[in-house]
């Protein structure tokens, strides 16, 4: 593992959103934001749109949770892909990846949804002053379900002692118990390992079972594709960039819990 990488900072401050304690939303919002950018300079170049995502909160009946969603449509990553799932394979991914099939393409968005939920901060009771909220707010300390899950997405970049899998049982037995045994859920289960794939160098990274595609370069794959239509019905108004920049987070924060490809020497 590379802690100063761009990878090692996102993963750090991606863990960061959901933790215990008090937190400065400004500052971990500019930790996240950058790591983040650091991280398409380095993968996607110029046609990144990230910088159309930030950290933030939204008031809902049941609390107050902290995590990744556009800036301007003020909408959560989540939200986004919950439409997104049942959307059809873009002809361009199918380009990318003849072999992949339309069920491991609702599974990989499924799995990116349930690891953003996870990376959420547990929701906090609603102040009746919201309006007047103080930049620095208390935080309830994720619940067991949710820390197991983000130690196992944490485990395929930072346990080099284990075995691949054991690390896929890990990670499919924590999503199971976070997201509930559903049978969408449990297919999806299934439909993910952690595999040491591509070049002789790459470590442990998210992979579908079957074919040993990474979700990472799976979805980064779509980017620039037309936004979905069950997506545009519940969002008429997201734009072509704020898809994009939906497309391009989500593959970036699955490239931050891969293991750190080894370096070359010579």
């Amino acid at each position: 593992m590379n802690p100063s990488s761009p990878r090692g900072r996102l993963r750090d401050a991606l863990l960061c959103v959901g933790e215990r304690g008090d937190v400065n939303e400004a500052g971990l919002s500019a930790a996240v934001t950058t790591a983040l950018r650091a991280l398409a300079s380095e993968a996607l170049g110029e046609r990144s749109c990230v910088e159309l995502v930030t950290v933030g909160a939204e008031d809902q009946p049941w609390g107050r949770s902290l995590g990744l969603r556009l800036a301007d449509y003020d909408v959560e990553l989540p939200d986004v892909l919950l439409y997104a799932d049942q959307s059809d394979l873009p002809p361009q991914v199918q380009e990318s990846y003849p072999t992949l099939r339309q069920e491991e393409w609702e599974a990989v968005l499924l799995v990116s949804k349930l690891i953003f939920m996870g990376l959420q901060s547990e929701p906090e009771p609603v102040r009746d002053d919201a309006d007047q909220r103080p930049q620095v707010t208390p935080r309830p300390p994720r619940s067991v379900a949710r820390e197991q899950f983000c130690q196992a997405l944490a485990a395929i970049a930072e346990r080099a002692d284990l075995h691949q899998d054991e690390l896929t049982e890990q990670l499919r037995t924590a999503l199971l118990n976070f997201a509930s045994e559903t049978p969408d859920n449990k297919d999806a289960a299934q439909r993910i390992a952690v595999l040491r794939t591509g070049e002789p160098q790459q470590g442990p990274r998210l992979c579908l079972s079957r074919s040993g595609l990474a979700f990472a370069e799976v979805v980064l794959s779509a980017g620039g594709c037309p936004v979905p239509s069950c997506v545009l019905e519940e969002f008429p108004d997201l734009t072509q960039d704020e898809w994009n920049a939906v497309i391009h987070v989500t593959g970036l924060t699955l490239m931050a819990f891969e293991a750190e490809p080894a370096r070359e020497v010579g």
